[in-house]
């Protein structure tokens, strides 16, 4: 079983390497980023640890009933794992009583990895964002905003 820890902005830096190492050049968030958005009352972030070290983590801002996904990044060498999949649904469990109600986020519509698992948990594509993104060549690409509502449990 995969049991979510809370994150704060000490773990900026652990969380950029996590998310260096599990995106594009272009897309990882670097440590201040991380910083800024955990100063936030709204934020919050729950990781995963293998062997002492941040596998995967998660990063959303809950208001008013929903959660919105800023971020959810896993280490290539913790892939599969289930931790993703944990993080959510723990983090869904933690949040339910606090009143949420739906999540949402947006996906570069070139991630299919993120789009079959986001599928596979229920979510639903609600709109595309054109051009949402820059790749480094200069290419910009769509981003597909999906959201799921919060009704039964997320299975493991």
């Amino acid at each position: 079983m995969i049991v979510p820890t809370e994150l704060g902005v000490e773990a900026a830096d652990g969380m950029a390497a996590v998310h260096a190492s599990a995106f594009s050049e272009e897309e990882a968030w670097p440590a201040a980023a991380f910083q800024d958005l955990l100063s936030q009352p709204a934020t919050l972030a729950r990781g995963c640890f293998r062997d002492s070290a941040l596998a995967a983590f998660i990063l959303v801002q809950f208001v008013a009933g929903e959660a919105e996904i800023l971020t959810l990044a896993t280490a290539p060498h913790a892939r599969r794992r289930g931790f993703a999949r944990g993080l959510l649904t723990g983090l869904e469990q933690e949040l339910r009583p606090s009143g949420l109600e739906k999540w949402l986020l947006d996906v570069a519509v070139d991630n299919s990895g993120a789009l079959a698992f986001y599928t596979n948990l229920g979510f639903r594509t609600d709109s595309i964002r054109r051009n949402y993104s820059k790749r480094l060549e200069g290419k910009r690409i769509d981003a597909i905003l999906m959201s799921r509502t919060v009704g039964g449990q997320i299975s493991q």
